[in-house]
């Protein structure tokens, strides 16, 4: 006999949490500084630490010396020149490296920092700049070069700085050429490299002043669409005399090395980039914000359509809920600025609209194809508007 349900308790409400899951959110400012702390400082090897200002920082990596002075090593300076950038990166880790004795090295020769071991630790960070603390040798840093494609490429993307040495051995050539000619392995085939020049002063009793870690603050201050090009870095001070001719501003940039420079034009003092290219094999990533925009898309459609798989269906209206979806996600960022628009294609929903009987055998065949293997592709096309680098003005002189 089959039994009726009973009317009470008259209602029943089920409740289903499954819309009210975030969504994973990307930070575009973050950045990760690897380097060695010298002798100073409790912060242990190895183990990544956020840091949220310069006392923070004093606190880590220095020692207080017999005259009351806080001395710190190279990783000290990097990380406090990163956080005086205006504006300053949204956070900052710093990763203190294992050190070593130099190999057949002199005695007072310094440690061998341990880049490694610290890149696999900064790898699980969510960060999207990396350098090496004071690191000027090409050779220790395709550490830095090899960590930020591999980990880009598993996902997680990323872009490294690097500095080219103020007191490079020019051997009779130009300083572009020499700098191209010694750090030209650390050019990147998938645009994850920065490297950045300038010939700054270095006092007596005090490191080099960190060109690299001022670059990576300076940035992540700014959003991933907006050009690097003549952005102020503080921190670094040039001495005029050692200032790049304009000459030389004109061959470092045609190496895809950003020189630091004082522009005649803007009123004051301060330095700025000279140039928005990253350090690349290929033009089609040549400047910074194109490799921040691109990374910051991807990970939002990642972000935005994890959702869609395992719930959304191969039909009409499951092909249209997915178009919605890609919408809106991208319709904000038109919004905002960071592109100019979007087009959408999804070649299943096409056939899907079609009438059934009015659908082609090849459509039935790639329709059965996209269920059978559960696969969808979707096509998309944004434009993008980069900011003016170089303006080419005809003046016409005219007399009355």
């Amino acid at each position: 006999m089959t039994e009726t349900a009973a009317e009470f308790p008259f209602i029943k409400v089920r409740i289903n949490t499954s819309g009210m899951q975030p969504q994973a959110r990307r930070a575009v400012g973050n950045v990760a500084i690897v380097g060695s702390a010298g002798t100073f400082g409790t912060a242990a090897p190895n183990v990544p630490l956020q840091i949220g200002s310069v006392s923070e920082a004093r606190e880590k990596f220095t020692t207080k010396n017999d005259a009351g002075e806080f001395v710190g090593g190279p990783l000290y300076h990097a990380v406090r020149t990163a956080l005086l950038q205006d504006p300053a990166p949204s956070r900052l880790f710093a990763v203190r490296t294992a050190d070593a004795p130099a190999a057949g090295g002199a005695a007072g020769s310094p440690p061998v920092p341990g880049y490694a071991a610290a890149l696999a630790v900064a790898a699980a960070l969510p960060v999207q700049l990396v350098c090496l603390a004071g690191e000027t040798d090409v050779n220790r840093l395709k550490d830095l070069k090899k960590h930020v494609e591999d980990v880009s490429a598993a996902g997680n993307t990323r872009m490294g700085v690097a500095m080219v040495d103020p007191a490079l051995p020019l051997g009779g050539k130009s300083f572009a050429e020499a700098a191209d000619s010694t750090y030209g392995s650390l050019k990147s085939d998938s645009s994850r490299m920065i490297l950045v020049a300038a010939r700054v002063e270095k006092k007596q009793g005090e490191p080099t002043p960190d060109v690299a870690a001022a670059v990576t603050g300076a940035i992540a201050g700014h959003p991933p669409h907006a050009s690097v090009l003549l952005k102020p870095v503080n921190e670094v001070k040039i001495p005029l005399g050692a200032q790049f001719t304009g000459t030389e501003i004109h061959e470092l940039t045609q190496k895809f090395i950003i020189p630091v420079i004082d522009p005649e034009l803007i009123p004051g003092e301060g330095l700025y980039l000279g140039s928005g290219r990253s350090y690349t094999t290929k033009t089609d990533r040549l400047y910074v914000d194109v490799v921040r925009v691109l990374d910051h898309i991807e990970f939002l459609l990642k972000a935005g359509l994890i959702g869609s798989i395992g719930e959304t269906r191969i039909d009409r209206l499951g092909m249209q809920a997915l178009r919605s979806r890609i919408d809106g996600i991208l319709s904000p960022l038109v919004t905002s600025g960071v592109i100019t628009a979007f087009t959408i294609g999804i070649p299943l929903l096409s056939i899907l609209e079609a009438e059934e009987a009015g659908r082609t055998p090849g459509q039935v065949n790639t329709l059965t194809t996209a269920r059978t293997q559960r696969t969808v592709e979707v096509l998309l096309s944004v434009t993008y508007a980069g900011a003016v680098h170089f303006l080419d003005v005809n003046l016409a002189f005219k007399a009355a």
